[in-house]
C-alpha cells in the first residue's frame, strides 16, 4: 500500500463479488451483499439512520482512511425486499508485509459494529456466522473490532474499555454526575484564566498536532501521521467535528478533536501541556465539549476505547459520570498472539526517551501495518 490517494478497486478484482449466496438452512433468507460503502447510497442512509452509527461508519471517514493509507475498501450487507439495506459492516482488505493480507472491520477506528437499520429483525449471531463463512470462502483472516456473539469460529483476540456519558437538554444535570475532583477541576481553569473556543479550519488542526506529537511523546505511543490528522479537515467541512483549543496567556495548553454523526459526539484525540496540567485544562475542553453536546441535542459523549490495564485513564473517564462497558475485538480465522506486555513497554521507553521524531516514524510503520 502507499499514502498516496487512489480510486477504490472495484470489488470484483478483489475476488469479492457481489452476492455470496447461503446454500444451508439460514432464518435469514436475503443473500450476503458486498457493497461499496463511498457510492452507494444506501450506506449512506444505513449509516446516518442505525442507532448504534459512530463516525467510523461514515462515508466521510472511508474516504480520509482510503486516501490516507491506500486500501480498498467495502461492506457487507444484508437487503431487505425493498432494496434497502437491513444491516451492514465496513471492511478493507488490507496487504502488509509484516502483518499479512487479512480483512479488518475497520482499520484506523477504535469501533465498528455491525449497523442495523431501524426496525431490523437480523440476528447478530447469524451474521457472525455468514462472517466465518466469508473468511473461509476467501481464505482470510478476519478481524472486527466490535463486540459480535462467541462461537462461529470467532476469537476474541483484544479486549478494551469503553465509556458514554449521556448527554441531555439540562447542561447542570449532566454535570451534576461528575465526580468532586471533575467539578473542581473545571472551577480550577476558569480561575485560572483558562478559555477555550471551538474551531473547525486546518490551522487549529496543526495546532492540536504540535500539542499531540509531545504528547504522545511522553506517554510512549506511536503517533498518526500529521497529514491523516490534517485530514480530518474533511470531516469537519461535512460537519462531522471540530477541536477544542484551551488557552492560557495567549499560549495552546491543551486541545482535543471531536467527532460528531447523528446524535453522538466521540472523544476522538486529547493532548495537552504538561507544564500547564495543574490548571486543569483538560477538564475544561471536556465541559466546553459536554455543553455544546446538550446545547445542540446530541445524546452520548463517547470516550473512545482505554487500555484495560490504564487505569488512570479509566478514572478519569469514570470520573464524568460515564458508563463502563467492555469491548473485544473478534477474529475469524487463524488466532494470533498479541505483542507482549514486555514488548510494548520497551517500545513505549524507546519513544518517550527517544528524538522526537522516533514516535512518527514508529507510527507511519505501524498503522500502515497494523491499522
Amino acid at each position: 500500500m502507499n499514502g498516496q490517494a487512489e480510486r477504490i478497486r472495484p470489488l470484483h478484482l478483489l475476488g469479492m463479488g457481489a452476492n455470496v449466496a447461503e446454500t444451508e438452512g439460514s432464518s435469514l433468507a436475503a443473500p450476503l451483499e458486498t457493497v461499496d460503502p463511498l457510492l452507494d447510497p444506501r450506506w449512506a442512509e444505513l449509516s446516518s439512520t442505525a442507532g448504534t452509527a459512530l463516525v467510523f461508519h461514515h462515508p466521510a471517514w472511508l474516504r480520509l482512511i482510503q486516501r490516507q493509507y491506500g486500501c480498498s475498501l467495502g461492506a457487507w450487507a444484508l437487503t431487505a425486499s425493498d432494496g434497502r439495506l437491513e444491516c451492514g459492516l465496513p471492511f478493507a482488505l488490507m496487504r502488509s508485509r509484516l502483518a499479512g493480507t487479512r480483512l479488518v472491520a475497520l482499520p484506523f477506528s477504535d469501533s465498528c459494529s455491525l449497523l442495523l437499520a431501524p426496525g431490523s429483525r437480523v440476528d447478530p449471531g447469524e451474521f457472525s456466522h455468514r462472517l466465518a463463512r466469508e473468511s473461509v470462502r476467501r481464505g482470510l483472516d478476519l478481524e472486527v473490532r466490535a463486540t459480535f456473539p462467541a462461537g462461529h469460529g470467532a476469537h476474541i483476540v483484544k479486549s478494551f474499555l469503553e465509556h458514554r456519558l449521556a448527554l441531555g437538554p439540562d447542561v447542570a444535570a449532566v454535570e451534576s454526575k461528575f465526580a468532586r475532583g471533575h467539578r473542581r477541576g473545571v472551577a480550577k481553569a476558569i480561575r485560572d484564566g483558562v478559555t477555550v473556543e471551538r474551531r473547525t479550519d486546518t490551522d487549529a488542526l496543526r495546532r492540536f498536532y504540535r500539542l499531540h506529537l509531545a504528547t504522545r511523546r511522553r506517554q510512549g505511543l506511536p503517533t498518526p501521521s500529521k497529514r491523516f490528522i490534517l485530514g480530518f479537515s474533511r470531516l469537519f467541512d461535512a460537519g462531522l467535528g471540530f477541536v477544542i483549543l484551551a488557552r492560557q496567556h495567549e499560549r495552546d495548553i491543551a486541545a482535543a478533536v471531536f467527532l460528531t454523526t447523528g446524535a453522538t459526539l466521540m472523544y476522538e484525540f486529547g493532548a495537552s501541556d504538561v507544564q500547564f496540567l495543574r490548571s486543569s485544562p483538560n477538564n475544561m475542553v471536556l465541559m466546553e465539549a459536554i455543553r455544546w453536546g446538550c446545547e445542540t441535542g446530541h445524546q452520548t459523549l463517547h470516550f473512545g476505547r482505554t487500555d484495560l490495564d490504564n487505569e488512570g485513564l479509566r478514572r478519569f473517564k469514570r470520573g464524568w459520570g460515564t458508563d463502563e462497558s467492555t469491548l473485544h475485538y473478534c477474529r475469524f480465522g487463524s488466532p494470533i498472539q498479541t505483542s507482549s506486555g514486555r514488548s510494548r513497554k520497551v517500545l513505549s521507553r524507546a519513544i518517550s526517551g527517544g528524538p522526537p521524531v522516533l514516535g512518527r516514524l514508529v507510527g507511519a510503520a505501524y498503522y500502515r501495518h497494523f491499522g
